[in-house]
């Protein structure tokens, strides 16, 4: 299981393909963090779905963004320091 399925394991997008583009997505897109979405997805057809899912009502960023959220502090648990770094 790479990262982004088990980052956003416990995401619901109503639909289980809507959650299996959004990971592949996120995968992606981190492979190539500094290329735009068609250069990252590799091709017309990934990047129509990419954007077809981010256009589509049922894709909540906010749901989305809830699910980080929680592995994320679910990995900052137990740890003595956690820094938060920005640029």
């Amino acid at each position: 299981m790479g990262w982004a399925a088990e980052e956003f394991k416990d995401l619901d997008l109503g639909d289980a393909r809507r959650t299996r583009r959004l990971i592949k997505l996120v995968d992606d897109l981190s492979a190539q963090p500094t290329g735009s979405i068609p250069v990252a997805c590799g091709g017309w057809a990934e990047t129509k779905a990419a954007y077809r899912l981010l256009d589509n009502p049922a894709t909540d960023w906010r749901e989305i963004l809830e699910v980080h959220t929680q592995q994320t502090i679910k990995r900052m648990q137990g740890q003595p320091v956690v820094l938060c770094v920005q640029d």
